[in-house]
């Protein structure tokens, strides 16, 4: 039989190393590059949530300025409704002064349309000789009970059964002469239908001769009353 092979037994050798052709800073030259890269993306990633952050704070202020203009109106408002209530207070005390003044001394009239109303009713014939008007105050009871005619402030204590208050008047008193008892009773009709004269009443008619021509001299009296109503 052949016989195997002797081995050799001499020294090992040793496996050769790889062979290492680039040079040292090559490595150096890449890893700085992946840290380049890093720091740009991350540069790219914080423009980014700059922008982001620069556009809702932007929106953040357009919805503050809408609503500071909003505000703005609104404030205006108020102040134009603040000024117009100012006024309606200021004519409020006004009227309550007026009220109280009148509630004190009566609603006045005025002569002239007095005069006018008068000279209205008045027939073409007729003509007045006349004219006087006195105002006259008279203390007066009235019950206390709600809805009473007047609401004139009280003028004294009160006393069982009432308030004292006073009852202001005016009283006008006519002369005049009409051509017949027929104008006289149409002239009566139209002042009893005024609704602010009261207690017309004729004080006397008599027979009056002027220039030939027989007339018929009157005196006519009514009041109007000067006191201050409910609802007016």
């Amino acid at each position: 039989m052949p016989q195997p092979p002797k081995r050799c037994l001499g020294p090992r050798r040793r496996p050769m190393r790889e062979l290492e052709f680039l040079p040292a800073w090559y490595h150096q030259t890449r890893r700085h590059k992946r840290i380049v890269l890093i720091q740009g993306w991350t540069l790219v990633l914080l423009l980014a949530g700059l922008s982001a952050w620069t556009l809702l704070a932007r929106r953040s202020i357009r919805a503050a300025e809408a609503s500071l203009l909003t505000l703005s109106g609104r404030l205006e408002q108020t102040q134009t409704e603040q000024k117009v209530l100012e006024q309606h207070l200021s004519l409020k005390q006004q009227l309550e002064s007026r009220r109280r003044l009148i509630a004190s001394l009566g609603f006045p009239v005025e002569t002239t349309r007095l005069l006018q109303t008068l000279d209205g009713l008045m027939p073409r014939e007729m003509s007045l000789l006349d004219f006087s008007c006195e105002t006259v105050e008279q203390p007066r009871q009235t019950s206390g009970v709600p809805g009473a005619r007047y609401v004139v402030p009280p003028a004294g204590e009160q006393q069982p059964g009432g308030v004292r208050q006073m009852d202001r008047r005016l009283n006008v008193k006519l002369v005049g002469v009409a051509p017949s008892d027929l104008d006289l009773a149409s002239f009566l009709a139209g002042l009893s239908g005024v609704p602010f004269f009261e207690q017309v009443a004729v004080t006397y008619a008599r027979d009056k001769l002027d220039a030939g021509h027989i007339l018929r001299e009157f005196e006519v009296t009514f009041s109007i009353d000067l006191n201050q109503r409910l609802g007016s």
